[in-house]
């Protein structure tokens, strides 16, 4: 998918959530926010090399239930993953594609990989320090995924044995989420915000996950984000 195509579609989707945090801020009184998100790629190609043209796109709701707890969702377009080596055995991937190891030819030209969409709900726990927003979250979370192709026995096989027919079957996944950020109060209706989040789309494999440095890095993303507030 293009990413202006997965941008009309995440607007499409945030025209429809939107009305959630004003109902919220309306009837009972507290501190709504819808933003816009710019997203890096998976810190594996982050940290190797980085480049503005590659940052992805996202919007975020957020709402403040106590001044300590509050509850936000996001629809994020986290960018392409990689399958290979490909010519009737996969070994690797989901990847991004610095972490490839058997990559060949041009990115461009790659035949196996998969667009995700990110949709997580986190319950986060916040510090509220005036102005500054310490927080950190977790929670349950859907996930998008458009194969490149649905031809290959091969690399359908292989999306089972990684996602299970049903997941596969459905394009929609859930996994977990994990975020912490600062958001950055300038006045009561405009604020910045900062973080990482990192998304588990296999959560019967969380507690080995947790323990691989790789796994932060690989489906670990930096974000930043512009936010209105309704209060």
């Amino acid at each position: 998918m293009k990413k202006f195509g997965k941008f009309l579609l995440i607007v499409t989707v945030m025209l429809f959530i939107c009305i959630i945090p004003s109902a919220f801020a309306q009837t009972r009184g507290g501190e709504a926010g819808i933003g816009f998100m710019a997203i890096s790629p998976p810190l594996t190609d982050t940290l190797s090399s980085f480049d503005m043209q590659d940052m992805l796109y996202g919007v975020t709701v957020s709402y403040v239930v106590r001044p300590w707890l509050g509850v936000s969702t996001d629809v994020m377009y986290l960018g392409d993953l990689y399958y290979g080596p490909g010519g009737g055995a996969f070994t690797e991937g989901p990847l991004s594609w610095t972490s490839l190891s058997s990559k060949t030819g041009s990115k461009a030209d790659w035949k196996y990989y998969e667009s995700f969409i990110y949709a997580p709900l986190s319950i986060n726990l916040i510090a509220p320090l005036r102005s500054v927003r310490p927080y950190l979250g977790l929670g349950p979370a859907f996930y998008f995924h458009f194969a490149s192709t649905n031809q290959d026995a091969a690399f359908t096989d292989y999306l089972k044995s990684y996602y299970g027919s049903s997941g596969l079957n459905s394009r929609i996944g859930i996994g977990l989420t994990m975020r912490v950020g600062l958001d950055l109060l300038l006045s009561d209706s405009f604020g910045f915000g900062l973080g990482y989040v990192v998304r588990e789309d296999t959560p019967a494999t969380i507690f080995d996950d947790l323990g691989r440095l790789d796994f932060y890095k690989e489906k670990g993303y930096l974000f930043v984000l512009g936010k209105f507030y309704i209060k």
